[in-house]
């Protein structure tokens, strides 16, 4: 088995562990308050990376994780707080939703040129989110869990951005003051919730060290690595089936039932989601083709 074949293996692995996230961390809500969850998490992502930097103190890592590690909680945030209020599987979609504005963001902040596929996309993923949310106007507790969520794509794409942007960073380094960011501001927006937590529960116990080592330290390190061997263009159509997996894992696990209006509105939010991401790839196929040999 080549390394391209393995790689591409661990990443699907990666993503169905971050796809079944979303039921288990439902599960721990169930104990614990969303934001007393998330510090907890963090603090212990945290700590597992800690010894593996040999030279903890850099500032330039350090800025540079502080703004990243920022948008990554208000993403986390308004995630984890929005379960409370919708389902796994409909938080999985629309969290998803982060692949088609990252362009459209980039476009926004940067004056970074968007294409017509990258509107047609953008749209197309609009109206899945409208047939998703069109089958819940009876329901106000679930339209507030996913118009949180909404808010926590736009943190997860402003982090993408942020990231992309500075490569040239000690990735490592750049992950830990991530990590370490959530977990301090977590530890500060802790009073924005109820307060409530049963370390007692097995449930919690599993949810907390699941997510900080397997879909934290583990599946991070895992992409970073597969991204050597496998192209960012194969990588990222893998990583869209995040959505299907929590849509999977959740059906699996809470026993969810999903609406024709879910199924559908869904089907056509990963359905842009992968026309986004291929068309980025032609578009870098088409740039290569183009260079001086």
């Amino acid at each position: 088995m080549n390394r391209q074949l393995q790689f591409s293996i661990l990443l699907i692995l990666s993503t169905a562990a971050w796809g079944s996230t979303f039921p288990l961390v439902k599960f721990s809500l169930e104990y614990m308050s969303p934001v007393v969850f998330l510090a907890v998490r963090f603090a212990v992502s945290s700590a597992v990376m800690f010894p593996f930097l040999k030279r903890p103190l850099n500032l330039s890592n350090i800025r540079e994780g502080f703004i990243a590690g920022t948008f990554l909680f208000v993403g986390y945030y308004f995630q984890t707080v929005g379960l409370k209020y919708t389902s796994p599987a409909i938080s999985g979609l629309i969290t998803g939703f982060y692949v088609v504005l990252v362009p459209i963001l980039s476009f926004m902040i940067f004056k970074k040129g968007i294409g017509r596929k990258d509107w047609a996309a953008a749209s197309l993923s609009l109206v899945g989110l409208l047939i998703i949310t069109s089958g819940q106007l009876s329901n106000a507790t679930l339209q507030l869990g996913d118009v949180l969520t909404l808010i926590c794509a736009f943190g997860y794409a402003m982090q993408i951005i942020y990231v992309a942007r500075h490569t040239q960073v000690d990735m490592i380094k750049f992950t830990f003051y991530q990590m370490l960011t959530v977990c301090v501001l977590s530890t500060v927006f802790i009073p924005t919730y109820p307060i409530y937590a049963d370390f007692s529960s097995p449930v919690v116990i599993i949810g907390i060290f699941f997510t900080a080592i397997v879909a934290g330290v583990l599946a991070y390190l895992i992409m970073n690595a597969s991204l050597v061997y496998v192209s960012p263009e194969r990588a990222s159509i893998i990583m869209v089936t995040e959505p299907v997996f929590a849509a999977g894992f959740s059906v699996a696990f809470t026993g969810t039932i999903l609406s024709y209006f879910t199924i559908a509105g869904g089907a056509i939010m990963v359905l842009a989601m992968v026309w986004e991401v291929y068309s980025k790839g032609e578009e870098k196929s088409r740039e290569l083709a183009e260079l001086p040999v």
